[in-house]
Protein backbone atom coordinates (compact mmCIF):
# COMPACT_ATOMS: atom_id res chain seq x y z
CA UNK A 1 0.00 0.00 0.00
CA UNK A 2 1.43 3.45 -0.91
CA UNK A 3 2.50 6.02 1.65
CA UNK A 4 -0.33 7.47 3.70
CA UNK A 5 -1.61 10.97 2.82
CA UNK A 6 -1.89 13.78 5.38
CA UNK A 7 -4.56 13.23 8.03
CA UNK A 8 -7.01 15.81 6.64
CA UNK A 9 -6.86 14.30 3.16
CA UNK A 10 -7.32 10.82 4.64
CA UNK A 11 -10.37 11.95 6.62
CA UNK A 12 -11.96 13.62 3.61
CA UNK A 13 -11.46 10.60 1.38
CA UNK A 14 -12.84 8.14 3.93
CA UNK A 15 -15.79 10.42 4.75
CA UNK A 16 -16.62 10.83 1.08
CA UNK A 17 -16.68 7.06 0.65
CA UNK A 18 -18.83 6.52 3.73
CA UNK A 19 -21.38 9.14 2.72
CA UNK A 20 -22.03 7.64 -0.73
CA UNK A 21 -25.43 5.88 -0.82
CA UNK A 22 -25.45 2.09 -0.91
CA UNK A 23 -26.37 0.07 -3.98
CA UNK A 24 -29.80 -1.49 -4.35
CA UNK A 25 -28.42 -4.70 -2.81
CA UNK A 26 -27.11 -2.63 0.14
CA UNK A 27 -23.48 -3.12 -0.80
CA UNK A 28 -20.90 -0.36 -1.20
CA UNK A 29 -20.63 1.23 -4.61
CA UNK A 30 -17.66 0.44 -6.84
CA UNK A 31 -16.43 4.02 -6.43
CA UNK A 32 -15.34 3.10 -2.92
CA UNK A 33 -12.90 0.50 -4.23
CA UNK A 34 -10.21 3.05 -5.10
CA UNK A 35 -10.39 4.64 -1.64
CA UNK A 36 -10.30 1.24 0.05
CA UNK A 37 -7.33 0.06 -2.00
CA UNK A 38 -5.41 3.25 -1.34
CA UNK A 39 -6.19 3.90 2.32
CA UNK A 40 -7.50 0.74 4.03
CA UNK A 41 -5.49 -2.30 5.08
CA UNK A 42 -6.99 -5.75 4.54
CA UNK A 43 -6.76 -8.34 7.29
CA UNK A 44 -6.83 -12.12 7.39
CA UNK A 45 -10.64 -12.17 7.18
CA UNK A 46 -11.71 -9.14 5.11
CA UNK A 47 -10.46 -7.33 2.05
CA UNK A 48 -9.88 -3.58 2.16
CA UNK A 49 -13.13 -3.09 0.23
CA UNK A 50 -15.10 -5.25 2.68
CA UNK A 51 -13.69 -3.42 5.69
CA UNK A 52 -14.66 0.00 4.31
CA UNK A 53 -18.03 -1.37 3.21
CA UNK A 54 -18.91 -2.24 6.81
CA UNK A 55 -18.61 1.42 7.83
CA UNK A 56 -20.44 2.60 4.73
CA UNK A 57 -23.32 0.24 5.51
CA UNK A 58 -23.46 1.09 9.20
CA UNK A 59 -23.56 4.82 8.45
CA UNK A 60 -26.47 4.49 6.06
CA UNK A 61 -28.41 1.89 8.03
CA UNK A 62 -28.18 4.04 11.16
CA UNK A 63 -29.31 7.21 9.38
CA UNK A 64 -32.08 5.51 7.44
CA UNK A 65 -33.33 3.84 10.62
CA UNK A 66 -33.37 7.10 12.57
CA UNK A 67 -35.01 9.00 9.71
CA UNK A 68 -37.68 6.35 9.29
CA UNK A 69 -38.42 6.37 13.01
CA UNK A 70 -38.79 10.17 13.09
CA UNK A 71 -41.07 10.26 10.04
CA UNK A 72 -43.29 7.21 10.43
CA UNK A 73 -46.32 9.21 9.33
CA UNK A 74 -44.65 10.30 6.12
CA UNK A 75 -43.63 6.70 5.44
CA UNK A 76 -47.25 5.61 5.89
CA UNK A 77 -48.50 8.33 3.54
CA UNK A 78 -45.96 7.66 0.78
CA UNK A 79 -45.55 3.90 1.04
CA UNK A 80 -42.32 1.99 1.67
CA UNK A 81 -40.67 2.26 -1.75
CA UNK A 82 -41.35 5.93 -2.34
CA UNK A 83 -40.32 6.82 1.21
CA UNK A 84 -37.05 4.89 0.88
CA UNK A 85 -36.18 6.77 -2.32
CA UNK A 86 -36.96 10.06 -0.62
CA UNK A 87 -34.89 9.12 2.43
CA UNK A 88 -31.77 8.32 0.39
CA UNK A 89 -32.08 11.48 -1.71
CA UNK A 90 -32.67 13.66 1.34
CA UNK A 91 -29.87 12.15 3.42
CA UNK A 92 -27.46 12.41 0.51
CA UNK A 93 -28.22 16.15 0.40
CA UNK A 94 -28.56 16.67 4.17
CA UNK A 95 -26.67 13.97 6.02
CA UNK A 96 -25.87 14.13 9.70
CA UNK A 97 -24.10 17.39 10.57
CA UNK A 98 -24.78 17.36 14.30
CA UNK A 99 -23.76 15.39 17.35
CA UNK A 100 -27.40 14.34 17.72
CA UNK A 101 -29.59 12.53 15.20
CA UNK A 102 -32.51 14.60 16.52
CA UNK A 103 -31.58 17.24 13.95
CA UNK A 104 -31.59 14.82 11.02
CA UNK A 105 -34.95 16.00 9.69
CA UNK A 106 -34.38 19.73 10.17
CA UNK A 107 -34.21 20.42 6.41
CA UNK A 108 -36.90 17.99 5.27
CA UNK A 109 -39.73 20.49 4.77
CA UNK A 110 -37.58 22.84 2.68
CA UNK A 111 -36.23 19.82 0.76
CA UNK A 112 -39.75 18.67 -0.11
CA UNK A 113 -40.72 22.19 -1.16
CA UNK A 114 -37.72 22.25 -3.50
CA UNK A 115 -38.18 18.64 -4.70
CA UNK A 116 -41.92 17.84 -4.80
CA UNK A 117 -41.25 15.06 -7.32
CA UNK A 118 -40.41 12.73 -4.43
CA UNK A 119 -43.88 13.00 -2.91
CA UNK A 120 -46.21 13.45 -5.89
CA UNK A 121 -49.18 13.23 -6.11
CA UNK A 122 -49.51 13.83 -2.34
CA UNK A 123 -47.34 16.93 -2.12
CA UNK A 124 -49.63 18.98 0.11
CA UNK A 125 -50.36 16.11 2.50
CA UNK A 126 -46.70 15.08 2.63
CA UNK A 127 -45.66 18.62 3.53
CA UNK A 128 -48.27 18.81 6.28
CA UNK A 129 -47.15 15.48 7.75
CA UNK A 130 -43.47 16.44 7.56
CA UNK A 131 -44.18 19.72 9.36
CA UNK A 132 -46.05 17.94 12.13
CA UNK A 133 -43.44 15.22 12.60
CA UNK A 134 -40.57 17.71 12.72
CA UNK A 135 -42.58 19.82 15.19
CA UNK A 136 -43.01 16.69 17.32
CA UNK A 137 -39.24 16.26 17.49
CA UNK A 138 -38.83 19.88 18.58
CA UNK A 139 -41.66 19.68 21.10
CA UNK A 140 -40.07 16.65 22.72
CA UNK A 141 -36.53 17.97 22.87
CA UNK A 142 -36.52 21.78 22.94
CA UNK A 143 -35.87 23.60 26.24
CA UNK A 144 -38.43 24.84 28.74
CA UNK A 145 -38.13 28.29 30.30
CA UNK A 146 -39.43 29.27 33.76
CA UNK A 147 -43.20 29.57 33.57
CA UNK A 148 -44.96 32.93 33.93
CA UNK A 149 -47.46 32.71 36.78
CA UNK A 150 -50.86 34.38 36.96
CA UNK A 151 -49.54 36.77 39.62
CA UNK A 152 -46.65 37.83 37.40
CA UNK A 153 -48.99 38.44 34.48
CA UNK A 154 -51.44 40.44 36.63
CA UNK A 155 -48.73 42.95 37.61
CA UNK A 156 -48.52 44.46 34.11
CA UNK A 157 -51.37 46.20 32.24
CA UNK A 158 -52.45 44.38 29.07
CA UNK A 159 -51.36 47.27 26.84
CA UNK A 160 -47.78 46.87 28.11
CA UNK A 161 -47.70 43.12 28.73
CA UNK A 162 -45.43 41.03 26.52
CA UNK A 163 -45.65 37.26 26.89
CA UNK A 164 -43.16 34.75 25.55
CA UNK A 165 -44.12 31.26 24.44
CA UNK A 166 -42.18 28.17 25.44
CA UNK A 167 -39.53 27.14 22.87
CA UNK A 168 -41.03 23.65 22.67
CA UNK A 169 -44.47 24.99 21.67
CA UNK A 170 -45.00 24.72 17.90
CA UNK A 171 -47.91 26.40 16.12
CA UNK A 172 -48.92 25.10 12.69
CA UNK A 173 -51.49 26.00 10.06
CA UNK A 174 -52.27 22.88 8.02
CA UNK A 175 -54.43 21.77 5.11
CA UNK A 176 -55.13 18.32 6.57
CA UNK A 177 -56.11 16.95 10.00
CA UNK A 178 -52.70 15.37 10.49
CA UNK A 179 -53.31 14.98 14.22
CA UNK A 180 -56.14 12.54 13.42
CA UNK A 181 -53.96 10.73 10.89
CA UNK A 182 -51.15 10.31 13.43
CA UNK A 183 -53.49 9.04 16.14
CA UNK A 184 -55.03 6.53 13.74
CA UNK A 185 -51.57 5.44 12.62
CA UNK A 186 -50.49 4.88 16.22
CA UNK A 187 -53.54 2.70 16.86
CA UNK A 188 -52.77 0.75 13.69
CA UNK A 189 -49.14 0.23 14.75
CA UNK A 190 -50.20 -1.00 18.19
CA UNK A 191 -52.66 -3.43 16.61
CA UNK A 192 -49.99 -4.63 14.16
CA UNK A 193 -47.59 -5.39 17.01
CA UNK A 194 -50.32 -7.27 18.87
CA UNK A 195 -51.19 -9.33 15.79
CA UNK A 196 -47.57 -10.01 14.82
CA UNK A 197 -47.25 -12.78 17.38
CA UNK A 198 -49.89 -14.90 15.65
CA UNK A 199 -49.06 -13.91 12.06
CA UNK A 200 -47.65 -16.57 9.74
CA UNK A 201 -46.21 -14.08 7.26
CA UNK A 202 -45.25 -10.42 7.12
CA UNK A 203 -47.99 -8.20 5.79
CA UNK A 204 -47.13 -5.33 3.53
CA UNK A 205 -47.99 -1.97 5.07
CA UNK A 206 -50.88 -0.13 3.48
CA UNK A 207 -50.55 3.47 2.38
CA UNK A 208 -52.68 5.71 4.60
CA UNK A 209 -54.34 8.99 3.79
CA UNK A 210 -56.70 11.61 5.16
CA UNK A 211 -59.03 14.02 3.39
CA UNK A 212 -58.10 17.65 2.91
CA UNK A 213 -59.90 19.87 5.37
CA UNK A 214 -62.36 22.43 4.02
CA UNK A 215 -60.94 25.02 6.40
CA UNK A 216 -57.40 25.43 7.76
CA UNK A 217 -56.43 23.20 10.67
CA UNK A 218 -54.69 25.14 13.46
CA UNK A 219 -52.58 22.90 15.64
CA UNK A 220 -50.43 23.39 18.71
CA UNK A 221 -47.83 20.69 19.33
CA UNK A 222 -46.48 20.77 22.86
CA UNK A 223 -45.35 18.58 25.72
CA UNK A 224 -46.58 17.88 29.22
CA UNK A 225 -44.54 15.72 31.61
CA UNK A 226 -42.21 14.54 28.83
CA UNK A 227 -45.06 13.44 26.55
CA UNK A 228 -45.94 15.21 23.29
CA UNK A 229 -49.54 16.18 22.57
CA UNK A 230 -51.58 17.76 19.78
CA UNK A 231 -54.11 20.48 20.60
CA UNK A 232 -56.52 21.98 18.08
CA UNK A 233 -56.85 25.76 18.22
CA UNK A 234 -59.62 28.10 17.16
CA UNK A 235 -58.48 30.40 14.33
CA UNK A 236 -58.54 33.40 16.68
CA UNK A 237 -56.56 31.54 19.34
CA UNK A 238 -53.92 30.65 16.77
CA UNK A 239 -53.67 34.26 15.58
CA UNK A 240 -53.42 35.50 19.17
CA UNK A 241 -50.54 33.14 19.97
CA UNK A 242 -48.73 33.97 16.73
CA UNK A 243 -49.02 37.68 17.53
CA UNK A 244 -47.64 37.15 21.04
CA UNK A 245 -44.72 35.16 19.67
CA UNK A 246 -44.05 38.00 17.20
CA UNK A 247 -43.66 40.47 20.09
CA UNK A 248 -47.11 42.08 20.29
CA UNK A 249 -48.53 43.18 23.62
CA UNK A 250 -51.50 41.25 24.96
CA UNK A 251 -53.86 44.05 23.91
CA UNK A 252 -52.38 44.11 20.40
CA UNK A 253 -52.51 40.33 20.09
CA UNK A 254 -56.19 40.20 21.10
CA UNK A 255 -57.03 42.99 18.65
CA UNK A 256 -55.21 41.14 15.86
CA UNK A 257 -56.94 37.86 16.66
CA UNK A 258 -60.44 39.33 16.53
CA UNK A 259 -59.95 41.90 13.77
CA UNK A 260 -63.07 41.89 11.61
CA UNK A 261 -64.94 39.58 13.99
CA UNK A 262 -68.70 40.08 14.35
CA UNK A 263 -68.62 38.49 17.78
CA UNK A 264 -69.73 40.57 20.76
CA UNK A 265 -66.79 41.84 22.87
CA UNK A 266 -68.13 40.02 25.93
CA UNK A 267 -68.15 36.73 24.01
CA UNK A 268 -64.60 37.28 22.77
CA UNK A 269 -63.43 38.14 26.28
CA UNK A 270 -64.98 34.94 27.65
CA UNK A 271 -63.22 32.85 25.00
CA UNK A 272 -59.88 34.53 25.68
CA UNK A 273 -60.28 33.91 29.40
CA UNK A 274 -61.01 30.24 28.75
CA UNK A 275 -58.01 29.88 26.43
CA UNK A 276 -55.64 31.55 28.88
CA UNK A 277 -56.77 29.36 31.75
CA UNK A 278 -55.95 26.27 29.70
CA UNK A 279 -52.67 27.62 28.28
CA UNK A 280 -51.43 28.61 31.72
CA UNK A 281 -52.33 25.16 32.97
CA UNK A 282 -50.08 23.80 30.22
CA UNK A 283 -47.31 26.24 31.18
CA UNK A 284 -47.04 27.79 27.73
CA UNK A 285 -46.16 31.32 28.87
CA UNK A 286 -42.69 32.48 29.83
CA UNK A 287 -40.59 35.64 29.69
CA UNK A 288 -40.17 36.92 26.11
Amino acid sequence: MPAQPPLREFQRAITSALFRPLKSDEGMRAAGAEVAERLVKPNDRLTAFERLQIYNQQYWWRLLGAFGEDFRGLRAVLGERKFDKLAVAYLEAHGSRSWTLRNLGSHLVSFLEAHPEFVRPRVELALDVARVEWARALAFDDPEKPVFTAKQIARTPADRLHLGLQPYLNLLELHHPVDELMRNLKRTEIAAVSNAVSATHTRRRKVVTVRRSRTPVYLAIHRVNFSVYYKRLDPEAYQLLIALRSGATLDEACATAFAGSKELPAQSAARIQEWFARWMEFGWFCKP
